[in-house]
């Protein structure tokens, strides 16, 4: 007899099973689960390996929605930000697979399964076994990413770069466009003493201005560093950027932008960078006499407008350097307990709520804003090793790229073509210097975007690429 299940694929019969448990289930957070479920197989179907460009482009958006539970399941609260990564996690499995001969060029591959696997070998003495769990997941989705986009540029090329630009303009519409639209109805949150800070689609202004901060290097590293033609738009695009930064007041992405304008200017626009540099200087030297002399002669204080408060003011309200010290001190002696292994990937606010003292009693974030002391603390010594271990891996295959000697037209054309990755190193740097005073690893949205854009500048940015001469 004819077996009329061979015209369905297994894929196929997934979908009419969660159809049908749609239509007899009760629970309607597991109802919208079976259909994002559906979603992503008719998506993988009809888009293939092209579907991880809109799993990133979704990511943000679906970001605002990151409180809305599906359903819990003892300690795990299964929300839709998590229904996404556990589906990464089990497609990048599907796709390393598929693509087991690419997966051996991986560039720190071998450094990253270290890591995720000494993650994973410190559930076995956790003090928080479920955010250990989650926490490696999202370990695992960052490198999926990175090795899924490297992969993909190497196999398609420029209708990859194409398709991945495409996509990264999709995914920041809604938060950029929300952003404005809360700075123009002054719908922002009040935080850090700080009126209106914008946040996009999503939990904290932070977040928003690292995102803002990734797109302002892709866009100097396309249309900038590349010299590819644009007219005056990318101009005004790299403004609207600042902007948004701005309108954040997250100092570490000023700082962030600060740094990407002096590594560039230092290869590309060394006297835009020393005119820069000395406006600044002249600007910080001459503030603070003028605002005084306003200030006693007229009773106007500059300070009184956020931007320049921000920019200027050293104040217990404005100022987070001092409670984040504070945390550091209190957190050292915990940390001595465990050195070596730590108390399990992911554990350190469960530790740190159980072990604060009435002085940090305030501190309702339960956060290190310090990536190194998150995983120092949590992976110890070990982890922190391998962790920084990643990043020094891809800075040398970077710097190595730019500083090979090249044969042939690549020589001809100068000093400055070496340095054609110079926003990708500069983008590994900024990372490294943010992470001392935020938890960049808990920023998803953005730093999924920025592990894809990294497997993808790491495709372009290597021995034997095109993008070497």
């Amino acid at each position: 007899m004819f077996n009329y299940l061979k015209r369905f694929s297994l894929g196929g019969l997934l979908v009419i099973f969660l159809a049908v448990f749609t239509i007899i289930n009760q629970n309607s957070g597991l109802d919208i689960l079976a259909l994002l479920i559906t979603v992503g197989i008719i998506l993988q179907k009809l888009f293939g390996e092209y579907f991880i460009l809109i799993l990133l482009a979704i990511r943000p958006t679906l970001d605002y929605w990151r409180d809305y539970n599906l359903f819990s399941f003892r300690a795990f609260d299964f929300n839709i930000n998590a229904a996404l990564s556990i589906f990464l996690l089990i497609w990048s499995v599907y796709f390393f697979t598929k693509n087991r001969g690419y997966f051996k060029t991986i560039p720190t591959r071998v450094v990253w399964l270290i890591f995720i696997a000494w993650c994973s070998f410190t559930a076995i003495y956790s003090y928080d076994l479920a955010s250990t769990i989650r926490e490696t997941i999202k370990a695992a989705n960052l490198f999926g990413l990175f090795g899924i986009c490297y992969i993909m540029s190497i196999k398609d090329g420029a209708m990859f770069k194409t398709n991945f630009l495409k996509a990264l303009i999709a995914a920041s519409s809604v938060p950029l466009l929300v952003g404005v639209y809360q700075f123009l109805t002054k719908t922002g949150i009040d935080i850090d003493g700080i009126a209106n800070r914008i946040y996009g689609t999503f939990a904290h202004p932070n977040i928003l201005a690292t995102y803002a901060l990734l797109l302002l290097m892709v866009l100097v590293n396309e249309l900038i560093i590349k010299k590819n033609k644009g007219g005056a738009w990318p101009k005004w695009l790299l403004l609207f950027f600042l902007i948004i930064i701005a309108l954040t007041y997250t100092r570490i992405a000023w700082v962030g932008a600060v740094v990407l304008f002096i590594i560039v200017g230092l290869v590309y626009y060394r006297k835009i960078l020393i005119y820069a540099l000395t406006g600044v200087a002249l600007f910080y030297s001459l503030f603070y006499p003028f605002n005084n002399y306003l200030l006693s002669s007229y009773n106007f204080n500059l300070q009184s407008f956020s931007l320049i408060s921000r920019l200027t003011a050293r104040n217990e309200d404005s100022d987070s350097i001092k409670w984040r010290t504070d945390v550091a001190s209190r957190v050292l002696p915990l940390f001595q307990r465990r050195i070596i292994l730590g108390y399990g990937y992911g554990s350190f606010p469960r530790v740190w709520d159980d072990n604060k003292d009435v002085g940090n009693i305030w501190d309702t974030t339960s956060e290190a804003h310090d990536d190194y002391i998150k995983v120092a603390f949590e992976s110890g010594i070990i982890g922190l090793i391998l962790f920084l271990s990643i990043f020094i891996s891809l800075l040398y295959n970077q710097i190595s790229f730019a500083t090979a000697m090249r044969r042939g037209p690549a020589v001809a054309v100068g000093v400055k073509n070496r340095w054609i990755n110079i926003v990708f190193i500069a983008s590994i740097t900024i990372y490294l210097v943010i992470s001392l005073s935020d938890n960049m690893l808990h920023h998803t949205p953005m730093i999924w975007w920025l592990w894809a854009v990294w497997g993808w500048w790491s495709a372009e940015y290597r021995s034997g690429s095109k993008e070497q001469v």
